[in-house]
């Protein structure tokens, strides 16, 4: 049996509304879906990555895909070397790595919070993507990269220095994973 584990962004819910045509999408192209919830209040990005991969050992399948989206996909991306499922989509990867810190705004520095930020520098998304081997797929919005430019960056490395990937960048699209635009490239990836 295929199936897909959804991770979704900071704080959204499995409930989330930008995830039901996905849900919907993906159970019709015959996936198990597992939208998994993370528990985002008062933890960090290595918080979410364990409570990822315990989620996911409890409930993989014979066949195994992963969505992430934003800081999920900063999840799907860390541990898909370790988890090894056939393939990892990565949509509007956050800039949430050590390379990223010195790029952060003081906005963004002060909503994530110092123990997050602390958190980023134990992660390097150079090194993680030169040793990744998973086929990998990786969108980011054309108008999220102008308004986040060090997601854009972060994309766009990633993509370089991961030897099985492919770069899509989607046309007039926000950091919204339920855009009509950003609904139609991932859908042609399935």
């Amino acid at each position: 049996m295929k199936k897909i584990f959804i991770i979704p962004g900071f704080k959204q819910k499995t409930t989330s509304k930008s995830f039901v045509w996905l849900k919907k999408f993906l159970s019709d192209k015959k996936f198990k879906v597992e939208i998994v919830p993370i528990t985002w209040n008062y933890r960090t990005m290595s918080d979410y990555i364990s409570e990822f991969e315990n989620f996911y050992n409890k409930n993989k399948s014979e066949e195994n895909y992963i969505l992430g989206f934003s800081y999920g996909a900063v999840i799907a991306f860390t541990t898909a070397e370790k988890l090894k499922p056939k393939k990892i989509f990565l949509c509007s990867l956050s800039s949430d790595f050590k390379e990223d810190v010195s790029s952060m705004s003081n906005f963004i520095k002060q909503y994530i919070g110092k123990k997050r930020i602390l958190d980023c520098l134990t992660r390097s998304g150079k090194d993680i993507a030169k040793k990744l081997t998973i086929p990998t797929i990786i969108f980011y919005g054309e108008l999220e990269g102008k308004l986040y430019p060090q997601l854009k960056k972060r994309c766009e490395e990633t993509a370089k220095l991961t030897r099985n990937s492919k770069l899509i960048v989607v046309k007039n699209s926000p950091h919204d994973i339920s855009y009509p635009d950003y609904m139609e490239v991932i859908k042609e990836q399935f």
